[in-house]
């Protein structure tokens, strides 16, 4: 699998809270806004689509390197970490963390509302899954149908919410 290097990013990204706020006065390009944000989209509706593995992977280089763009990614708002047994897991947490920072780009107001960053790396990261499934209905995470259910019954900004609260407050307790 040609995602290694950028998954590896990635969970180290996992397992490192960074504010979602500007870190540095400097600023991303506009041109490069624009790519990312189209990436997203891209692989939340066609996430098998082996054409946008190179896109991918830019858009996570770019969000690591991104001197005004971060985020805080924690799996427990997405039910925690993918089953094993599911074998597009690291694609879904990468989608989830990509839709917080495109979300942030296309919300500048919402730069410091962790819940609705959260609630948007969440719901992109269903739809992603949907997408998956209609292409391969043998791919499955029961995580993620329990999401699904929630999100059915009108309860997921309140489940992330307070997912996403035990994730900080974990952080917390296992910081400095």
């Amino acid at each position: 699998m040609k995602m290694v290097a950028p998954l590896t990013a990635l969970f180290t990204l996992c397992f490192l809270t960074t504010p979602a706020i500007a870190q540095t006065n400097a600023h991303s390009s506009p041109d490069d806004r624009r790519r990312f944000v189209t990436i997203v989209q891209s692989l939340e509706r066609t996430p098998f689509d082996p054409r946008l593995r190179s896109d991918r992977a830019w858009a996570v280089q770019w969000l690591t390197d991104a001197p005004d763009v971060s985020v805080t990614v924690c799996a427990d708002p997405l039910g925690g970490m993918p089953e094993k047994t599911f074998a597009p897991g690291p694609e879904i947490i990468v989608q989830y963390m990509l839709a917080m920072a495109a979300f942030i780009l296309e919300n500048p107001g919402k730069l410091n509302d962790p819940d609705a960053q959260q609630l948007a790396g969440v719901e992109s990261a269903l739809t992603t899954y949907r997408s998956m499934r209609a292409v391969r209905p043998n791919v499955v995470s029961p995580n993620l149908d329990k999401l699904l259910e929630i999100q059915s019954r009108g309860e997921l900004p309140s489940f992330v919410r307070k997912a996403y609260l035990q994730c900080v407050k974990k952080g917390a307790k296992g910081g400095s």
